[in-house]
């Protein structure tokens, strides 16, 4: 059974994630950063029996959340960081490589867990997506703070609302790379992984977007019209490589451009993340 879907292609992702798990016909699945579980990794293990999860995440809370959910069986969360010494037939890295200081070298270490001929299923936002930027908006009201006035405004004519979504992860990690398609295209070819797949995720969603723009019928015309926009238009992507190619000797890796490195900055004051 599918979840419901929501602004952030959360269904849609797991359709995605699934199919090409399924037409791979893979034992053995590797999902780094994968949170509290519960948007994709339990569903998945739900849905293929056959397959054995291993689920590592280096926030314990969020591990400590995985573990207590209902136990499908061929799902194991550790809280821990890559596997040094298993390799499996795909690998999920999902919302993840946007936190790290160093996107080019963790790709590359992750996809030494991949076999020769496996596959990584990678998501992550467009960096220059309707997301993105409805967070930078956010990010500067903080910063001016508007944000601050803006809500109790809102708790003291409107009221609080309902409580907090389902979420991937508990853990405070701001996003600290904004990436084009490209740049992740070339990233995944540095770590020796051949581009097989892509496909849009969804279009409107972030600040803003959340507040107005609701309902069954918006999630979905959502997540459909964004596969007959082009693909810059995109608020999030979905990768799929194949480990095929040599890993480069000498990658560029990921460059910040001044812009990127601003909103950088930004995020990482706000949330009080260094």
């Amino acid at each position: 059974m599918s979840p419901d879907e929501n602004a952030y292609g959360r269904r849609k992702r797991l359709q995605f994630v699934a199919a090409e798990l399924a037409n791979a016909g893979v034992a053995t699945v590797l999902d780094v950063g994968c949170g509290t579980g519960t948007e994709l990794t339990l569903p998945l293990a739900r849905r293929l029996p056959d397959v054995r999860f291993v689920a590592v995440d280096d926030d314990s809370v969020s591990i400590l959340h995985a573990q207590a959910q209902p136990d499908p069986g061929n799902v194991e969360f550790r809280c821990a960081g890559l596997p040094q010494h298993e390799t499996f037939d795909a690998v999920i890295l999902s919302e993840v490589i946007e936190h790290v200081p160093d996107p080019g070298g963790f790709l590359r270490a992750v996809a030494g867990r991949v076999r020769d001929g496996g596959i990584l299923i990678l998501t992550t936002p467009n960096g220059y997506g309707p997301f993105e930027w409805s967070q930078t908006v956010e990010s500067l009201l903080w910063w001016c703070g508007l944000l601050g006035l803006m809500r109790r405004a809102k708790r003291r004519y409107v009221g609080s609302g309902a409580g907090p979504a389902a979420s991937d992860t508990l853990a405070v990690s701001p996003h600290l790379n904004f990436f084009t398609r490209s740049q992740v295209e070339r990233l995944m070819r540095e770590a020796g992984l051949e581009p097989v797949g892509f496909r849009p995720r969804t279009f409107l969603c972030g600040f803003g977007f959340d507040h107005v723009l609701k309902g069954s019928g918006f999630y979905r015309w959502n997540a459909g019209v964004t596969d007959r926009l082009p693909g810059w238009m995109a608020s999030a992507w979905m990768f799929v490589g194949r480990k095929s190619l040599p890993p480069a000797a000498a990658p560029e890796g990921y460059r910040r451009n001044g812009w990127a490195r601003f909103r950088r900055r930004l995020n990482e004051r706000r949330w009080g993340v260094a």
